[in-house]
C-alpha cells in the first residue's frame, strides 16, 4: 500500500507536481491502477453548478452511517480518492476551508498550496498571508516575511510583497529571502521581476540578486533548488544575522545576542550536524564567544 506522506499527495499527482521518485514509487504501487482509472473516468464528467450545502450534507450523512460489513482497506482508499478527485474539480469547497495566513515555526519547514494550485515552502520562522477576496478576483497578491520557495502556476501576475521589496512573476519557480535589511531573490524557472526601492531587475533562470547594506549584488545560481532545501548552507559575504537565523532553524534553538554587531559579514559553510562545531566555525573567525544552555545559545563579543 502506498504510504501517503501528506494530505496533498493526490492533488499534486493530478497537477503533475510529484517528484520523479514519488511518481515512480506511486506507479509501482498496487493502488496506482485504481487511481488512474478514477482520474480517467472523472475527465468524462460534466460538472453541474457546485452545490456546497448539498455536498456537505451528503458527506456528513455518509460519515454518520454505520457500515453493514467490513470493507477492505484498499476499497476504502479508492473511495477516498474518488471524493478527493471530485473535490479537486469542485474547487469551491477547498477554497472555503483554506486559511489566509500560513506561518512556520523556528526550525520548521511548511509546504502548502495556494488557491490557484501554486505551492509555497516556508523555511524556519516565516509567514505568508493573502486576501481571499483578492484571489477570488484573480488578483494573486500575497505578503511574505522570512524565506520561502515558490512554484507558481501560469496565469495572471503573481506578486510577493516583502518589507524589502516586491517580486512579480507570471509562472515560475523562485526563492525569496527577506530578513531585516537583507533581501535576496533567486530564479530557477521562467522570469522574475524584482522591485527594490527605486530599482527594478529582471531575473532569468540561474540568476539572482541580493540587497544588503544599501548595495545590490548579482549572483549566479548553479543548483536547481534553493540550498536550504538540501540542508546545505553556503555563504559569501552574508550579514551575520542571516547566518544566525539559519542556525536557529537548523538546530531548533534560540540565540541571545550580547552586544554583537550582526551587520558584519560572514563567508563560509554552516555545519548542520553538530551545534558546537557550527558555532565555533562561525564565531571564532569573527571574534565572538558562545555558550549553550539547553535550547538557548548566548553569543558575546570579545
Amino acid at each position: 500500500m502506498m504510504n501517503f506522506n501528506d494530505d496533498t499527495f493526490l492533488a499534486r499527482w493530478l497537477n503533475n507536481e510529484l517528484t520523479d521518485e514519488e511518481l515512480k514509487n506511486f506507479k509501482a504501487s498496487d493502488d496506482y491502477a485504481k487511481y488512474a482509472k478514477i482520474a480517467e473516468k472523472t475527465k468524462q464528467f460534466q460538472i453541474p453548478a457546485f452545490d456546497k450545502e448539498g455536498i456537505k450534507a451528503t458527506i456528513q450523512s455518509t460519515i454518520q452511517k454505520k457500515p453493514s460489513k467490513l470493507i477492505p482497506l484498499y476499497t476504502r482508499w479508492a473511495s477516498v480518492a474518488a471524493v478527493i478527485l471530485i473535490a479537486v474539480f469542485a474547487g469551491t469547497f477547498y477554497w472555503m476551508s483554506l486559511p489566509s495566513v500560513f506561518t512556520s515555526k523556528n526550525g520548521e519547514r511548511l509546504v502548502f498550496e495556494l488557491p490557484d494550485g501554486s505551492s509555497v515552502e516556508l523555511n524556519g520562522t516565516a509567514s505568508v498571508s493573502f486576501s481571499k477576496k483578492d484571489w477570488k478576483q484573480n488578483k494573486r497578491n500575497l505578503s511574505l516575511t522570512g524565506e520561502g520557495y515558490f512554484k507558481v502556476k501560469k496565469g495572471s501576475k503573481f506578486n510577493v510583497q516583502t518589507p524589502n521589496g516586491t517580486v512579480s512573476v507570471v509562472g515560475t519557480q523562485f526563492n525569496v529571502h527577506s530578513l531585516n535589511d537583507y533581501f535576496a531573490v533567486e530564479c530557477y524557472e521562467g522570469k522574475v521581476k524584482v522591485a527594490h526601492k527605486t530599482t527594478t531587475t529582471m531575473l532569468t533562470p540561474g540568476h539572482g540578486i541580493r540587497f544588503k547594506n544599501k548595495h545590490s549584488e548579482n549572483i549566479a545560481i548553479s543548483n536547481t533548488i534553493p540550498n536550504w532545501m538540501n540542508n546545505n548552507y553556503n555563504y559569501s559575504a552574508v550579514p551575520l544575522h542571516v547566518v544566525l537565523n539559519d542556525i536557529q532553524n537548523v538546530y531548533k534553538m534560540t540565540i541571545d545576542l550580547q552586544k554583537v554587531d550582526t551587520s558584519q559579514e560572514f563567508t563560509g559553510k554552516l555545519i548542520t550536524y553538530d551545534i558546537n562545531k557550527a558555532l565555533k566555525a562561525v564565531c571564532t573567525p569573527m571574534g565572538l564567544t558562545y555558550s549553550i544552555k539547553k535550547a538557548n545559545i548566548v553569543i558575546n563579543s570579545n
